[in-house]
């Protein structure tokens, strides 16, 4: 037999498993140390041997690690099993339940479609109920609008009318303008499309209106009333026939013969007075006749100013002009006061208190025409 360190060869190869549990041993013994070692093992292989072999020994070890590894491996498994079984009941269960869930949602479900159908077939129907609906209350809101509408036509109609009359007979376009937007509030106040085109001709004519200037009469007004304050301060052409009352006080004397002397000389100048003037101017004028000349410019300056007032263009230039052809015959033209009142007459004359009218009035008869066709909001 041959012997190699690493693994025997040849007919010693059945002895391997001896040889490897004493390893121990250094490969380089002498051959007659493993010689006897070799028939020592052989001797204890033999029936009858005396000891135990080491081999059967970890043999059995090893099965009985093996045995309760398996063992407790198979436990493991029964109690995942019983775990799995478990699951599966509490699975089945829920199972049934959710089934029974199932079963009620399902009988709700079809109980609502139901329903539901039912609703949809009565919601089918609303829209023709609403139209009925609708029809009904468009004809009672007609017949409710109706006697209102013709009222409110009424109204706006004699609005209109109040307006024209205002501008063309008492010339006051302030009030026209105010009649004629109280007549497009009330026709706006119902919604009635039969009189947008009486809208659209009276939002004309208010255009029109507003666009007239408007003249400062409070101020003309006020001019002429001064200057009729002052007629009763204007000289009179001519020379009076008695003197009136002397307006300058003198101081009265003191003592006794001063007031005599004083009642003497005022004696004196009353019978007797010296006077030089110019003989265009020579005519005698009488106090009634200054009155009258007086009284007479008061009240053509009065005309002129009820004509401003209406507002009358012509009646109040003819006034004026005659004021101050009056003032210049018969009042003393060198006086400063005469010559501002002429002045002031002039600058008055070219005041205008009757500015040009519009021609309105087609508002009116469109709304006339469309009452008397009896038309109706549709």
């Amino acid at each position: 037999m041959r012997w190699n360190c690493g693994r025997p060869t040849g007919a010693g190869s059945r002895l391997r498993d001896t040889i490897h549990l004493n390893s121990g041993r250094a490969c380089a013994k002498p051959m007659s140390a493993e010689i006897e070692s070799l028939s020592s093992d052989m001797n204890t292989r033999r029936p009858g041997g005396g000891g135990t072999s080491p081999m059967l020994v970890a043999f059995a070890v090893l099965g009985l690690l093996l045995a309760i590894y398996a063992h407790w491996r198979i436990g493991q498994f029964v109690d995942r099993s019983d775990r799995v079984r478990r699951q599966v009941v509490e699975l089945r269960a829920a199972q049934g339940r959710l089934a029974g869930q199932l079963t009620t949602l399902t009988t709700r479900l079809e109980t609502s479609n139901t329903a539901l159908r039912s609703e949809l077939r009565g919601l089918q129907e609303l829209p023709a109920q609403l139209a009925v609906l609708g029809r009904g209350v468009e004809e009672l809101r007609a017949r409710t609008e109706a006697p209102q509408r013709a009222w409110a036509r009424a109204e706006a109609l004699y609005l209109l009318d109040l307006a024209e009359r205002q501008l063309y007979i008492d010339r006051d376009v302030g009030t026209a303008i105010a009649a004629m937007e109280a007549a497009d509030a009330r026709l706006a106040s119902f919604n009635d499309p039969a009189i947008a085109q009486v809208r659209r001709l009276l939002a004309q004519d208010l255009a029109a209106l507003r666009a007239v200037p408007l003249p400062d009469l409070a101020a003309v007004l006020a001019r002429i009333a001064a200057l009729e304050d002052g007629v009763p301060t204007l000289p009179v052409l001519g020379v009076p026939v008695t003197r009136g009352p002397r307006t300058d006080k003198e101081p009265e004397p003191t003592g006794a013969f001063g007031r005599a002397m004083h009642r003497i000389a005022e004696a004196l100048r009353s019978l007797v007075t010296l006077k030089r003037v110019d003989p265009s101017t020579s005519r005698l004028v009488t106090q009634e006749e200054q009155s009258l000349r007086r009284q007479h410019l008061e009240l053509l300056l009065f005309a002129a100013r009820v004509a401003a007032m209406q507002p009358d263009g012509a009646a109040y230039a003819q006034s004026l002009e005659a004021a101050g052809t009056w003032l210049t015959q018969f009042f003393d033209p060198s006086s400063p006061e005469v010559a501002a009142a002429r002045a002031e007459i002039e600058a008055l004359g070219s005041a205008n208190v009757e500015p040009a009218r519009p021609s309105i009035g087609a508002a009116a008869h469109q709304l006339q025409r469309l009452m008397d066709a009896g038309a109706t909001t549709p």
